[in-house]
């Protein structure tokens, strides 16, 4: 049972550094998309909204919040590709 218990305990730290690098890796890549799609979109409503989900991603990217950046640059590229 000892055992059992280490073996998670030791599995679970493995996985976290991995998930955690894999999180920022995504931040960074959308991060560059929507900046990109940003600096050529034509100035309207959803341009300023997907500035604001921008800015809301870059944060919670910067406290390792990763899923939730990931999910705000998302909405970002999709309102710029509503323009």
């Amino acid at each position: 049972m000892k055992f059992t218990l280490i073996a998670a305990a030791v599995a679970a730290i493995l996985v976290a550094p991995a998930a955690s690098a894999s999180g920022l890796s995504e931040c960074i890549q959308l991060s560059k998309k929507t900046a990109e799609a940003l600096a050529t979109a034509q100035q309207n409503v959803n341009t300023d909204a997907a500035r604001q989900h921008a800015q809301a991603a870059r944060s919670y990217c910067a406290t390792s919040q990763y899923a939730q950046g990931v999910a705000r640059y998302t909405k970002a590229l999709e309102l710029l590709a509503k323009g």
